[in-house]
């Protein structure tokens, strides 16, 4: 129990003092977090590049580099519906402004009248 209140009160204070030391040197503690940020990924981008070549990897690829072509001819087929849909939305749009609204309106609104008359 002594330790973890001991443990417990140095991560506080180390918390702090770093919080101390960042609002003291912001350009510092900025430019060190950049350059900590970059070593981590030359790390991280040297230990990718290592890896042996998998086999399901390697299948996954030859797969996706078949189906190339017919991706691109669903893409475009994709694209002549969205057309059709959109030119489809233009002329009912284009048909519900030519409804005449007032041949539905003026009886509603004249048995309106009577009813509260």
């Amino acid at each position: 129990m002594i330790q973890t209140q001991d443990t417990e009160d140095r991560v506080a204070r180390l918390v702090r003092d770093a919080e101390n030391y960042v609002r003291a040197n912001p350009i510092p503690a900025l430019l060190g977090a950049v350059a900590a940020g970059f070593a981590l990924g030359l790390v991280a981008r040297s230990i990718e590049a290592q890896r042996e070549p998998e086999p399901i990897r390697d299948a996954v690829n030859e797969i996706r580099s078949m189906l190339k072509p017919l991706a691109k001819k669903t893409r475009k087929a994709y694209a002549e519906s969205s057309d059709a849909v959109r030119d489809a939305l233009k002329h009912a749009v284009g048909k519900a402004k030519e409804i005449d609204v007032d041949r539905y309106v003026d009886p509603v609104s004249s048995w309106w009248k009577r009813l509260w008359a």
